[in-house]
Formats: C-alpha cells, sequence, structure tokens
C-alpha cells in the first residue's frame, strides 16, 4: 500500500509535453496580438494625416480670407523655393501671395503639426524665407500644389496631400488635377 500512494504523488505534476504544449500556445496567442496591434499604428497614421490635412485647409481657408487667393508658385528674392517651403511661410505669416516678405501674423497652430526643422520665423524680425517644411505622420513633408499663372493650371483650387505611408507619389498634372494612375499612389491621402 506505501508504493501506490508514492506513485500516486509523482502522477499530480506536469509532464514535459503538458508544459510544452502551454508555452506553444502562449507563443501563438501572443504571435496573433503582436501581429493584430501591427495594424492598428498604420490607421491611426492615416487618421492623424487626414487630420493634420484639416488643420492645413483652415489655416489655407484663413490665408485665402485675408490676401484674397491661396499661397502660390512665386519666386522669393531671385530664388524658387519649393512649393512646400511657401506653403510653409505663408502660414506662418512670412510670405505673402505676390512673393513679398512680410511680418503677418500666422495663420497656422504650429502646436498640432510637425516640422521638418526648428526653423521658425522670427515675430518682429527682419522677414526672411524660413528654409521648413509641414511634415506627416510619416516625416516626409506635405505637398503642395498651387500655380494659377501656368496658363495648362485647369483647377480652381490647390492640390494638398500625403504621400502615405510608403512616401511615393505621382506629383499632379499640369492642368492641376490629381494623379493617382502611378504605382505607389494608392495609399496616398488627399485634402478633400
Amino acid at each position: 500500500m506505501g508504493l501506490r500512494g508514492q506513485s500516486a504523488n509523482l502522477k499530480s505534476g506536469f509532464s514535459v509535453f503538458e508544459i510544452i504544449g502551454v508555452i506553444a500556445v502562449i507563443t501563438i496567442i501572443m504571435t496573433m496580438l503582436v501581429m493584430s496591434l501591427g495594424g492598428i499604428r498604420p490607421a491611426a497614421d492615416s487618421k492623424a494625416a487626414q487630420s493634420e490635412i484639416i488643420l492645413i485647409q483652415q489655416a489655407l481657408e484663413a490665408y485665402k480670407s485675408r490676401f484674397g487667393e491661396y499661397p502660390k508658385k512665386v519666386t522669393v528674392g531671385g530664388s524658387n523655393p519649393s512649393m512646400e517651403v511657401i506653403l510653409f511661410n505663408a502660414l506662418m505669416g512670412t510670405l505673402a501671395p505676390n512673393g513679398k516678405l512680410g511680418n503677418f501674423s500666422s495663420v497656422l497652430d504650429r502646436n498640432n503639426l510637425s516640422f521638418a526643422t526648428t526653423n521658425f520665423p522670427l515675430v518682429g524680425g527682419t522677414p526672411a524665407l524660413a528654409d521648413n517644411q509641414l511634415l506627416d505622420p510619416w516625416g516626409v513633408p506635405y505637398l503642395y500644389r498651387y500655380d494659377p499663372e501656368d496658363a495648362s493650371w485647369e483647377n480652381f483650387s490647390y492640390v494638398l496631400f500625403s504621400a502615405g505611408p510608403n512616401g511615393i507619389y505621382t506629383d499632379v498634372t499640369a492642368e492641376g488635377q490629381i494623379n493617382d494612375s502611378g504605382a505607389g499612389n494608392q495609399d496616398n491621402i488627399y485634402a478633400e
């Protein structure tokens, strides 16, 4: 009777196979959890880009209300800055639509956006073009196009967009229309 009691005590623990099985199940569950969370980040970034585009659109409308037109392609002091630099300087109160530099009030709340550099216009200082750009959640500049002076530009408004998570885009057409035929444009986020 003593041997039966001892063998009963030996069978009360877990076998190596049971422990390995539990570890395998935990590993599978953890892998599925990590994979499902991985899909949340891109969706959150896309939502953030859409929200930021709305903020930029509101600033563009305030700029148009003040100056009568949107920031456009201009020469500034003999240089041809990118449209993204023009957008930044116009909304920050440094650039008028005619290419003149000034100390205008900013129409952009910079607390809710990201920027390429910490180079911001000095309030009340000598007006100068700041080499800076508004960045999307993936660290790529928001793209802005508006060139009503070009005879081929047919769009009555601007085109504002993010190149999306892959950073790939095909520029707008010469007429100012969205060019979604290019490879990699499927994830672009456009202002509506």
